[in-house]
């Protein structure tokens, strides 16, 4: 799937249906941690370990990767990238001066308000000083009014 080139102001239209997802994702990737450890700990019991409580586990595990999955999917979908789950922390593909770049944000953020190079992270993030810099087209790609420039 070809990543969408997003502007700004389309990034921050999709925040209202993102926050729902990305509550999700974080929800369920807290509860993945813990039946990690809690598999971890039963495990390690060893022959003392109940196997049906072991398989049990293994199985919500199981169910809850598939759920966290299919959230991480819906965030394609949309065009954007899930970056990390425990800070519910999206990247959204856009053109800064003409070139691919990433608009991010990060749960409890009122809108997007940072970027950061497609190579770097949330850590490298830096806030965006002038929206009109951050396009949907690319204008070399495209002629006025959005249309290819003819040959």
């Amino acid at each position: 799937m070809e990543a969408k080139i997003l502007s700004l102001e389309e990034a921050n239209r999709m925040l209202p249906l993102l926050r729902r997802i990305v509550r999700d994702i974080m929800e369920h990737w807290s509860l993945i941690v813990s039946k990690r450890a809690e598999l971890e700990t039963l495990e390690r019991s060893g022959a003392s370990a109940d196997q049906s409580r072991v398989a049990e586990v293994k199985e919500d595990l199981n169910q809850l990767i598939d759920r966290i999955n299919s959230y991480i999917k819906e965030v394609e979908q949309l065009g954007c990238f899930v970056e990390e789950f425990r800070r519910g922390i999206i990247n959204f593909p856009t053109l800064y001066h003409g070139r691919k770049v990433f608009l991010c944000w990060r749960s409890g953020e009122e809108q997007i308000s940072y970027w950061h190079e497609l190579d770097e992270t949330f850590h490298d993030r830096v806030k965006i000083e002038d929206p009109s810099e951050f396009l949907c087209e690319n204008p070399l790609l495209s002629g006025p009014h959005g249309t290819s420039p003819t040959p």
